[in-house]
């Protein structure tokens, strides 16, 4: 068994991150990840060198580690198949953009909205049309969740910690929500990805009952959907209204993602998500 490295050995192996040799570089990367797998308080270390000047290269080892680490994460998901746990997918997603969001701050955020609706719900007396309607009108009428018009192609709209702080987002972050709201209550909604918009089918005892998210949960007959895939230049197909799988939802949000990160000139973040999104495309 491998010693602990010393806080000076690791000091020393920091500063080879701005060696002229490349080679060099590799090998202390290398090992540098490993010490920081197996001690990750040494992070505090490598983040802010006894050297200064080596500050710049050690933050972007650090970038480049929290990258590879989040791709080991999203691959681990990829492998879960079509019924792949969705709300750990949009974890990961926020976690790209915002490092330092802990793990359990949107599915808490998300707990503590659910338990409010359960209070609701037991209130009543029971009815499946009468719980799409509780759910709706906390989500949309009390929570104010709305789609960003004004801002639509923001990058925030995708990155679900950013959607539950705002109360904004895109048709499908916003789908995601209600879906996370819902599975925690244990009512049957699934997404409906129609092209070029997303909503929601719910279950109810009467029949599906479709809502917009987007459009603070407007309720959308058969024929209202039928005309959104028209207004997009496409013939309806009835597969449109069939549930979305899991992991077709997370590949559109990523998706949405580069084509957003592409037009904003963001190459570098564009090419990481494209790989991410190639996990799942050959998962």
């Amino acid at each position: 068994m491998e010693k602990t490295p010393t806080e000076k050995e690791v000091a020393v192996l920091v500063t080879f991150l701005a060696d002229s040799n490349e080679k060099t570089v590799g090998l202390a990367k290398a090992q540098l990840k490993e010490i920081l797998r197996q001690n990750p308080a040494y992070r505090d270390l490598v983040s802010n060198p006894p050297d200064p000047s080596i500050a710049p290269q050690a933050k972007v080892f650090l970038e480049e580690t929290r990258l590879e680490e989040l791709k080991d994460a999203f691959r681990e998901l990829a492998a879960q198949g079509k019924s792949l746990d969705l709300e750990q997918g949009t974890v990961l997603l926020a976690q790209s953009a915002y490092p330092a969001l802990h793990p359990q701050i949107i599915p808490r955020s998300l707990d503590r909205m659910a338990d409010e609706i359960d209070k609701e719900l037991d209130a009543q007396e029971a009815s499946s049309s009468r719980e799409v309607m509780i759910l709706r009108r906390y989500m949309f009428d009390r929570q104010g969740f709305t789609g960003n018009e004004r801002n639509y192609y923001d990058p925030d709209n995708s990155f679900l910690n950013r959607v539950l702080e705002k109360k904004t987002g895109i048709p499908i972050t916003l789908s995601c929500v209600y879906l996370f709201l819902a599975k925690r209550l244990e009512l049957p909604a699934y997404g409906v990805g129609l092209p070029g918009h997303f909503i929601i089918g719910h279950k109810t005892s009467p029949g599906i009952i479709y809502l917009d998210p987007f459009n603070r949960g407007r309720i959308l007959t058969r024929q209202d959907c039928i005309e959104v895939v028209r207004q997009r230049g496409m013939s309806f197909q009835e597969a449109f209204l069939a549930p979305t799988p899991h992991h077709q939802i997370l590949t559109r949000m990523i998706a949405n993602l580069v084509n957003v990160y592409t037009e904003q000139r963001q190459p570098e973040r564009a090419q990481w998500l494209t790989q991410i999104l190639a996990l799942f495309e050959n998962a």
